[in-house]
């Protein structure tokens, strides 16, 4: 059986070989169809690796669909269009694409790593311009957002629940990592990254290029969570450094909920509430990873009940792992952002 390197090499010797149209926009669709040749079903495995499905194997195909949250969803493709060309390099899949009679190409990332050779400054540009996403992912950089990841052992647990069979870590490593790919473009300066079990560590300004080198050293470990103390640091310091003009404050903690220890939630989040000067200047946003039912009640529990029992404003939320599986991270962090945190207007900078 071939070696993983020699499957490789073939790949991208059989996509490099393919047959060249050109791209300018006024040029028509190539008369003949453009062969792959190789291993059909590697084309397959790539293009589900950037987040789009061909409706068959071999090109010209069509794209059927593209999933939310992928590189290709921020690339500009569309359902409908039709693929002509594939070359990949450096885990890059790039695709000659025809649209109503026009030609265009995008490029696709299939392993984050590759994009920084290829865009060394971390602005990823696309021949059919913005994606039309971009808007709402602005929304983004008009908040202080701190991404919070579990990393205790029982994120290594597969059987999950997780697309794919995978472990929750795995599947968490991957949406953020797709969080990092289609914000690259709008937000120079990163996300305030946290990973936390019973200890946390924070790493501030992180971007795509340092995420990888950032969970290559880092696995689950631990048999104890404390999802208190990092939410509670993180708050004490918005609060301290708060000013006239400070960005709301968005934590988002993707936890399985799971054996957590330290401070109870609800007082470190009503404590919180009592220093805030208007409803979306603070928002803990708890993502559920798994079917855990104890998680479920505890962050139901805080989204409903949290301003019966005391809170000055309404400061949690919770998705439930249903709807994170099926929307993605990416969704889920933009409808938070755009549904409860208005920019500030009128803030006061009391502790």
């Amino acid at each position: 059986m071939p070696s993983k390197d020699a499957k490789l090499t073939a790949l991208a010797v059989a996509l490099l070989s393919l047959s060249t149209t050109s791209v300018r926009a006024a040029d028509k669709p190539a008369q003949r169809p453009v062969k792959l040749y190789g291993e059909i079903n590697d084309l397959a495995i790539l293009s589900s690796a950037a987040g789009l499905k061909l409706s068959k194997n071999n090109l010209p195909a069509k794209v059927d669909r593209i999933a939310l949250g992928s590189a290709a969803s921020f690339s500009g493709l569309r359902a409908g269009d039709q693929v002509l060309n594939a070359e990949i390099s450096d885990n890059l899949l790039t695709l000659t694409v025809d649209r109503k009679g026009k030609q265009y190409q995008a490029k696709l990332a299939t392993d984050v790593k590759g994009l920084r050779a290829e865009f060394e400054h971390r602005k990823v540009k696309y021949s059919f311009g913005n994606s039309p996403f971009d808007n709402q992912l602005k929304t983004i950089a008009n908040c202080d957002v701190t991404i919070m990841l579990d990393r205790c052992a029982t994120m290594a647990d597969n059987h999950a629940g997780c697309p794919g069979d995978l472990t929750k870590w795995i599947w968490c490593k991957q949406q953020v990592d797709n969080l990092f790919l289609a914000t690259n473009r709008v937000l120079d300066d990163g996300f305030r990254l946290v990973l936390f079990n019973d200890t946390f560590q924070v790493r501030k300004g992180v971007t795509l290029w340092e995420l990888k080198d950032f969970f290559a050293r880092t696995k689950p470990d631990g048999t104890r969570k404390n999802i208190s103390s990092p939410i509670a640091s993180i708050l004490d310091d918005y609060f301290k450094s708060r000013t006239l003009t400070s960005k709301p404050c968005v934590i988002i903690v993707l936890t399985d909920g799971t054996q957590n220890v330290g401070e109870p939630l609800q007082d470190i989040l009503i404590e919180a509430s009592k220093r805030m000067t208007r409803q979306g200047e603070v928002i803990v946003a708890f993502m559920q990873i798994g079917e855990s039912l104890h998680a479920e009640e505890l962050f139901d529990d805080l989204d409903r009940n949290l301003q019966a029992k005391g809170a000055r404003f309404q400061i949690a939320q919770y998705k439930p792992f249903s709807e994170l599986r099926n929307k993605g991270l990416v969704w889920e962090v933009v409808s938070t952002i755009t549904e409860t945190t208005p920019p500030p207007k009128t803030a006061r900078a009391s502790n």
